[in-house]
């Protein structure tokens, strides 16, 4: 159980909105207040959207063991290496991942791409931030690897970025948003397996390896995580 109350709780996200007022529409601001005590309820937990969650991270209130920020890094780490340079895309308003990245690297930088993000506090050396949106032609100095956390539709700029230049990529993919241009992929069956069938053939156009699936169920999150793996 959470060791605080759900009055604590909003308490803290309003003080967080006053200081970052400016990242969050009026509309945004209206879920986040009303949903500010999701994380306080009994039973399994639910931290909403990823823009509450994010922000229930930023304010320490996710244990490491439900963290799921701290689940996709064991993955990178699993398959390769957090010391190097590191491009995500579609990082948030808060940079939640590319942060705990960047604290834990020993050399390299993360860079991160959202027309969005918001500069967090205390933001290390090592984590630059885009406030641009990413697409397949965006100039790239040979990172070591692509990055996306549930970016949505952003998961194809993604995938034909590393592709088109020979980069490693781990992708934990999510129902894809409102997948603009891709409407006609009206279930989330049908995106998933567009965007595999898509990061498969560039892997083997490119020979990158092979297309490989993760799980990151312990954390109640039901999508997959794709990746290449190089022979």
């Amino acid at each position: 159980m959470l060791d605080i109350t759900p009055q604590e709780c909003r308490q803290r996200i309003e003080e967080f909105l006053i200081e970052h007022s400016e990242g969050y529409t009026e509309k945004e601001k209206h879920y986040i207040m009303n949903n500010a005590a999701l994380i306080t309820r009994p039973g399994k937990k639910n931290y909403g959207s990823s823009i509450l969650r994010q922000i229930y991270d930023a304010i320490g209130l996710i244990p490491d063991n439900e963290n799921i920020y701290l689940g996709f890094i064991e993955l990178i780490e699993k398959h390769f290496s957090l010391d190097g340079d590191i491009v995500e895309v579609a990082g948030g308003i808060i940079p939640s991942l590319a942060t705990k990245i960047a604290l834990r690297q020993k050399t390299g930088t993360i860079t991160v791409y959202d027309p969005r993000v918001i500069v967090p506090t205390n933001q290390p050396t090592n984590l630059i931030l885009k406030r641009q949106r990413f697409s397949k032609d965006t100039p790239i100095s040979s990172p070591d690897i692509l990055l996306g956390f549930m970016p949505c539709d952003a998961a194809i700029p993604i995938i034909e970025s590393a592709c088109h230049n020979n980069i490693d990529f781990m992708i934990a993919l999510c129902e894809g948003g409102i997948r603009k241009g891709y409407e006609w992929l009206e279930t989330d069956d049908e995106w998933l397996s567009y965007v595999k069938h898509l990061a498969s053939r560039g892997i083997s156009k490119k020979k990158m390896g092979s297309l490989e699936v993760e799980s990151l169920e312990k954390f109640d999150y039901h999508y997959p995580v794709i990746y290449n793996k190089r022979k």
